[in-house]
């Protein structure tokens, strides 16, 4: 029973949550993270292959994705130096437009070359992709977190999963058709237009109340040095710390060389691109958001342990 309203919480309580301003924001959120993973990923895999380069050259770019997770090295400055002029918004908002544009700029440079002409700045291009992605990345995570109050954490990471998997599938998705009928030029300029809702939601929500201020440190290379390498030795000094870095890489290294090879084996069976948007793309992406949803409305209902 609930001790202040007497009753047990219905279902309606439990969908309630998910249209309130913070949650919604979250999911606009998550649409502009997740979607520069894709053009970088399974997207730019099918756009090499249907451009004629080798599938050896194709699985290379896969080290774009260790952008990703090098972010921890730069972390530092997105969440403490101020901007100026547009700094004037709020540390997190400025950066939040900062990053959104960035990222706008750079897969529009990826969309106006040629892999067939130079396949050398295509890589340099998928990278920038990635860098900006990881950025926006840093400020998304930061924002959402300090937005949402802390009966909607567990509402709010439902939503910013559900809005991931919406622009990273929405993304792909709309890339797939536009360049079946317009060129992939087209389709990566219109996929850029994904980094809007993040920005949009933080102009409409401003900064957050309740924003932790960052650590204070000296100037110099010894703060430099804490910045960076703090992080990282303090993750070391855990037990176990050396298996769960094996287990990750081992994972994410198999987990992404299959989601890459997937669309080379779709290009040799010479599925449309159309036939791949909905079939591998939509299909999964359908199944994983009903348990998303499923499992934001347990934890709501039940709690963490029983749900």
């Amino acid at each position: 029973m609930d001790g202040t309203s007497g009753r047990d919480p219905s279902w309606s309580d439990g969908i309630r949550p998910y249209f309130e301003k913070a949650p919604l924001a979250a999911l606009a959120l998550g649409i502009s993270s997740g979607f520069p993973f894709a053009m970088i990923g399974a997207t730019l895999t099918t756009r090499l292959a249907q451009s004629g380069i080798t599938k050896s050259t194709v699985t290379a770019f896969s080290l774009a994705f260790l952008v990703y997770n090098l972010k921890w090295l730069w972390a530092w400055i997105v969440d403490g130096v101020r901007l100026p002029l547009i700094g004037a918004l709020g540390q997190r908002v400025s950066w939040l437009l900062v990053a959104g544009a960035l990222v706008i700029a750079a897969v529009a440079h990826l969309a106006l070359i040629d892999p067939k002409a130079d396949i050398f700045a295509t890589a340099v291009a998928a990278i920038l992709v990635g860098a900006a992605g990881a950025t926006f990345d840093i400020v998304i995570d930061a924002y959402r977190i300090e937005l949402l109050e802390p009966r909607q954490l567990g509402i709010g990471s439902g939503m910013s999963q559900y809005g991931w998997r919406l622009g990273s599938a929405g993304a792909g998705a709309v890339a797939l058709v536009v360049a079946a009928r317009f060129g992939w030029a087209n389709a990566y300029l219109v996929c850029a237009a994904f980094a809007l809702p993040a920005m949009l939601a933080g102009l409409i929500c401003g900064e957050p109340t309740n924003r932790r201020a960052p650590e204070k440190r000296r100037p110099g290379l010894a703060s430099l040095g804490t910045s960076i390498l703090g992080p990282f030795l303090q993750f070391f000094q855990r037990r176990g710390a050396v298996l769960v870095l094996l287990f990750i890489l081992i994972h994410k290294i198999g987990d992404t060389l299959a989601n890459l090879t997937f669309r080379l084996l779709f290009d040799s069976l010479q599925f449309t691109n159309d036939e791949i948007a909905f079939c591998d793309v939509w299909v999964g992406f359908l199944a994983f958001m009903v348990g998303i949803f499923v499992g934001g409305m347990l934890y709501t209902r039940l709690g963490l342990k029983r749900s």
